[in-house]
């Protein structure tokens, strides 16, 4: 069983603001959390609050506006680890969002399902909160 989802969204933005959007802690906040720090260089930590939920990560891959990767232990989830990948297109900024399990099988399993259906509605967030203020 391969333990990963990949989703995929087109926004219209350029790859720097997205990329912005998954390093600093600003970013995160305007599309995903409350409260988010970031200390955006390979090894550094990662913590997002929201609503009572804590998610508590460390940077893997930094390749600016091209890739970020980092692992992510959220509050009753296994942890995993998120690859996003920015193509630059004519209109925009293709992300191809990656989630790994690196939990058990059975806790994939059980919260494979969840973690699409999260991330898909974060991702459409990022997409309308960068396309209805370019200057975000």
């Amino acid at each position: 069983m391969t333990q990963e989802i990949t989703l995929t969204q087109d926004i219209l933005a350029p790859p720097s603001r997205v990329y912005d959007a998954f390093t600093r802690a600003a970013g995160w906040c305007g599309w995903c959390c409350e409260e988010a720090e970031t200390d955006a260089h390979v090894g550094g930590e990662l913590h997002i609050y929201t609503e009572g939920y804590n998610a508590y990560g460390v940077f893997t891959v930094l390749e600016q506006d091209r890739v970020v990767a980092f692992t992510w232990d959220g509050d009753g989830e296994p942890p995993t680890l998120i690859y996003v990948l920015l193509d630059e297109q004519d209109e925009g900024t293709k992300v191809t969002f990656t989630v790994t399990g690196l939990g058990t099988e059975q806790d994939w399993a059980n919260i494979a399902d969840f973690l699409e259906r999260t991330w898909g509605r974060a991702l459409g967030n990022l997409k309308a909160v960068l396309e209805a203020d370019p200057d975000a």
